[in-house]
């Protein structure tokens, strides 16, 4: 296990010069003492949080037990953070292996959620820092998890402590509770908060940080499906993989090809042709008997595939072009019809609505191998749409180019009424901090929020700042942590108090 932070989070032995400070911080405004709560522990929180970046909390099937469901470093990472919250006052309770909570308040009164995650996506390549360490450098933090999401799961814990110490120092009682929660499944297949919910009830509101300011009250829907064919009409693919997780753009891909006598020139002149995209780059390499091939890209959370260049999509065109795809419908297909765009136009299912806009399309993983492969789909659906609607679109198309398609993930969207209480207590906070007007949003990403009817995601990243979660030297600007951190705490005062100290602030 990581090293325990150096925390200081019991009272102080009660001196004349700690009087005199208390006496000060009952005169202060809340915002104040909260600025000040976390200006003095700062040091501590990044600590704390370079201690949760170190450990690859990555899903591990090889090291699965009883006590380590998902591995043994989501293990470690609960049972760290878990410490954090014990040093800080709030018990931590792990809840089977799979989640992590801590609670401060009046159980007796309405009780938020806090929703994080411990778990990360693998690194990957490309990395120019080292993944598994924080490294701080111009004003950011980076490391895997900075962003996404063990650093704002960190920062709720001190957030929390700093709203404890406001209300203290104002001599209020707390009408409600603040319940932190820390998955440990949140990248894959959400299995932590299956098992949690089959045997615990959750909240019935609460924010997750872990997407954007100011308020996201719409997540699209979210459908991935696993292609499987065995059609094999040329034999020339020996071989193609890429991508590692549906939830990802995939930034390489790469294939095998078998080359007929005195036809390997004539190919690798076709496959140069092809490689005049920008974003990309196309290698091939020829051996006795065949051509390499490979992609590269760039990765993007599947959410925002825009961002991103899909490694996939690209080996596909790039294929299709030299003609080995002929007799492959299923690749084929989707060279032609998906390839490196990201919309569902070419697919049919070019739905959009006015909340929460257009369906995406991520080319996920790619597993070809002897004639026989699958291929994986991520697909965010609008608001107002369902599964129902893409598949009845896809179906027939599928039919005729694969042997068959399987669900992997069916999460339907999420929406929370803009009038919402919660919405305003949040706004308010937002505001507090930036001075900025609160504003809802709509994200394709799928966050802990849609668990519970009245629940946001809420930072902590802010808009003008590119998407770094899933790719390489992931980050976080070091100023929009801290004034996360600080509009957390203020949120959570609302909700502890049920808004009754908003006037004083």
């Amino acid at each position: 296990m990581q090293g325990r932070p150096r925390l200081h989070a019991g009272p102080a032995p009660r001196t004349q010069a700690n009087t005199v400070r208390s006496i000060f911080h009952l005169e202060l405004p809340l915002k104040e003492t909260i600025e000040h709560y976390l200006l003095d522990h700062e040091k501590a929180m990044m600590s704390a949080i370079a201690g949760a970046l170190a450990i690859p909390s990555v899903k591990d099937a090889a090291t699965v037990s009883p006590d380590a469901p998902f591995g043994v470093d989501i293990a470690r990472a609960l049972r760290y953070v878990l410490d954090i919250t014990n040093w800080m006052g709030f018990p931590g309770e792990n809840v089977e292996g799979v989640v992590g909570r801590a609670r401060f308040g009046n159980t007796s009164g309405t009780e938020y959620a806090v929703l994080t995650h411990l778990d990360v996506v693998p690194a990957g390549d490309g990395w120019t820092l080292p993944p598994f360490a924080a490294t701080i450098r111009d004003g950011r933090l980076y490391g895997r998890g900075a962003v996404d999401d063990k650093g704002p799961a960190v920062a709720t814990v001190f957030a929390l402590a700093a709203a404890r110490a406001a209300l203290a120092a104002s001599g209020v009682e707390p009408k409600n509770a603040i319940l932190l929660m820390f998955g440990t499944d949140e990248e894959c297949a959400w299995q932590d908060m299956e098992i949690y919910r089959s045997r615990h009830s959750l909240p019935s509101s609460g924010f997750s940080p872990d997407g954007d300011f100011p308020i996201v009250n719409s997540e699209k829907g979210i459908l991935a499906v696993r292609l499987s064919s065995s059609q094999d009409a040329n034999g020339m693919l020996q071989s193609a993989t890429g991508g590692n997780r549906t939830n990802t753009v995939p930034a390489h891909a790469e294939a095998v090809i078998s080359t007929p006598p005195h036809g390997t020139d004539a190919l690798l002149n076709v496959l140069h042709g092809c490689d005049e995209e920008d974003g990309f780059t196309v290698r091939t390499t020829a051996g006795k008997g065949r051509i390499d091939v490979s992609v590269d890209g760039t990765p993007a959370h599947a959410s925002t595939p825009g961002k991103g260049h899909n490694a996939i999509g690209k080996l596909l065109m790039v294929l299709d072009t030299a003609g080995i795809l002929e007799g492959l419908p299923m690749l084929q297909f989707l060279a032609r019809t998906v390839g490196t765009g990201w919309t569902g136009h070419g697919l049919g299912v070019d739905l959009h609505d006015d909340v929460s806009g257009s369906l995406t399309v991520n080319l996920g993983v790619l597993t070809w191998e002897g004639g026989v492969g699958t291929l994986d789909i991520d697909i965010r659906y609008p608001v107002t749409s369902s599964r129902t609607s893409v598949l009845s679109v896809l179906g027939p198309s599928i039919t005729a180019m694969a042997s068959a398609l399987t669900i992997l993930d069916d999460t339907p969207p999420h929406y929370v009424d803009p009038s919402s209480p919660l919405i305003a207590t949040l706004g308010k906070a937002y505001h507090e901090h930036t001075h900025a007007t609160p504003r809802c949003i709509s994200i394709g990403g799928g966050t802990y929020a849609r668990l519970i009817p009245e629940a946001v995601s809420f930072g902590p990243e802010f808009s003008g700042h590119p998407a770094t979660e899933h790719g390489p030297d992931e980050y976080i600007e070091l100023d929009d942590l801290l004034v996360a951190t600080r509009i957390y705490a203020s949120a959570m005062v609302d909700l502890l108090t049920g808004g009754a100290q908003a006037a004083g602030r």
